[in-house]
């Protein structure tokens, strides 16, 4: 598959389209929602896990992001890649379902890419981190300014994983979820699991693994994220 993207001024002087295999595509090149390219499902299984390997349970046998140094945080970025570089797709398949089957379900039934969303066209899940229902209402990016304003105020509201994990992105992680591909966010399209976002707006897509982060990335000014997104097939 060969990407067409329209670059405007060309390095000749020129203007026009320049045709790019994905493989040339370097990490920092944005591209647009609609001019994806794709990628292996077991790619973005890996980055599930690696994402729930690094989070630890607390006593309710809820996962959350610890304090972590920039150092250790590294250090445990890289052990939780070489256990899941491990595993075949059938392993990670068992992985994810024994957490929630209807996950395994849905990464299995969509055609994978890795491309950029806007913060106004996508949504977390519903009470995503313990917010309050009415906060993850609306897109990602107004979900994320409710969230700054209570950090900002030290409000009650804001509690459980989202009040511990956010700062902790903030302070240690952020430029890692962008340059990584094994922390990019998960895209599915709107209503791909069932009740994820029940009674909530519709959007084009629903962010399944990475909630804190894309509220933490929205917070930090991001209007656009990169992440792994789900298309039907």
């Amino acid at each position: 598959m060969t990407i067409i993207a329209k670059l405007g001024l060309m390095s000749n002087g020129g203007s026009g389209y320049l045709s790019i295999p994905p493989r040339a595509l370097p990490t920092c090149y944005t591209i647009p929602m609609k001019l994806t390219f794709p990628t292996r499902g077991i790619e973005v299984k890996r980055a599930f896990v690696v994402s729930q390997y690094i989070r630890c349970k607390g006593n309710k046998k809820k996962r959350y992001v610890p304090l972590f140094s920039k150092k250790d945080f590294a250090e445990k970025l890289k052990n939780a890649k070489a256990y899941a570089r491990k595993l075949s797709n059938a392993q990670l398949d068992r992985v994810i379902a024994k957490e929630w089957p209807p996950r395994r379900d849905a990464y299995n039934k969509v055609k994978w890419h890795i491309g950029v969303v806007n913060s106004d066209e996508v949504a977390v899940w519903k009470r995503a981190g313990n917010l309050p229902a009415a906060w993850t209402n609306g897109p990602l990016s107004e979900t994320a300014r409710k969230v700054s304003i209570a950090m900002k105020r030290n409000s009650k509201l804001l509690r459980g994983g989202a009040k511990r994990s956010v700062p902790r992105i903030l302070q240690t992680s952020l430029d890692a979820t962008q340059n990584d591909k094994y922390l990019l966010p998960i895209i599915l399209p709107a209503s791909t699991i069932p009740n994820c976002r029940r009674g909530m707006k519709k959007f084009k897509g629903d962010i399944d693994d990475g909630c804190m982060r894309s509220i933490a990335l929205a917070i930090s000014g991001k209007k656009k994220i990169k992440a792994y997104i789900g298309t039907k097939r």
